[in-house]
């Protein structure tokens, strides 16, 4: 098994354990995608509550949707800061107390327990792009490697070196939710949601969605589901100093309406 900080857990690069008696027997996967988002802050707080119960300290817990580190975590004076992937956001409680102690203890055994349950969930992490294949930044109407260029020099200097390109077309199922675009912080690539490369879509909305995101870029901070706090409050998704940053765009307000405003006709795609 490859060596990794104590501080977190890769998977997925590690072979089977040697000992099946030692993994939770947990039981058959029954979720086939990840929750929309409001039911996975509501799965979240309960997440942190359970935890915080194992291990009496405090867990400010974030969702992740990362391949390559599932957990991690770090010890502060207010308690725990702990990054979970979302795959274990039903686990059952003997998986909860295996995280518990491989947080606490660095228990060996815990540590292929939570690998083991991985395992057995992995159609929940996304699949990764095709190495080498690389992002449509051109589309019908917008060229976001263009959008981004412009943006980065205006309000970055340069400095922001990522992809940028437009995501995959979701299939035709109807969804309660879009994720109208975002950053990767282990790839370094921003995509966008198709569903705004429209001809009704305002240009300064699409150069919203780009900015926000390399922000986060240069931040290095992934954007995911908020921070939830131990007692199953959720923390603010932005920190002051990302909104304060954030503010720099002048029509930010005026994006963010129209975004509200066409929210049902972009989930229609």
């Amino acid at each position: 098994m490859r060596s990794h900080p104590t501080s977190q857990l890769a998977l997925f690069d590690a072979p089977a354990p040697e000992r099946p008696e030692d993994a939770v027997r947990a039981e058959p996967a029954s979720r086939d995608r990840l929750p929309v988002r409001e039911d996975a802050v509501i799965q979240a707080s309960a997440l942190a509550r359970r935890l915080s119960s194992a291990m009496g300290v405090p867990v400010h817990l974030r969702l992740t949707d990362n391949r390559a580190t599932l957990v991690s975590f770090r010890r502060v004076p207010e308690g725990l800061r702990l990054r979970v992937h979302h795959l274990f956001l039903e686990a059952p409680d003997g998986v909860v107390r295996a995280m518990a102690h491989y947080v606490g203890r660095g228990d060996e055994g815990a540590r292929e327990a939570l690998e083991s349950y991985a395992r057995e969930h992995k159609g929940l992490v996304r699949r990764e792009r095709r190495p080498g294949k690389p992002l449509r930044t051109r589309g019908r109407c917008f060229d976001l490697q263009a959008v981004a260029a412009r943006l980065g020099a205006a309000y970055f200097d340069g400095r922001v070196g990522v992809d940028v390109g437009w995501a995959r077309k979701p299939g035709r199922a109807r969804r309660r939710s879009i994720h109208l675009g975002g950053y990767d912080a282990r790839l370094r690539e921003i995509r966008i949601h198709p569903a705004l490369d429209k001809p009704h879509v305002p240009a300064f909305v699409v150069d919203y969605l780009v900015f926000h995101a390399l922000l986060h870029a240069d931040l290095d901070s992934p954007s995911d589901v908020p921070d939830v706090e131990g007692d199953g409050r959720c923390a603010p998704e932005h920190t002051p100093a990302f909104r304060e940053r954030e503010a720099a765009f002048p029509l930010r307000e005026a994006a963010q309406r129209w975004l509200a405003d066409n929210l049902t006709s972009l989930k229609r795609g």
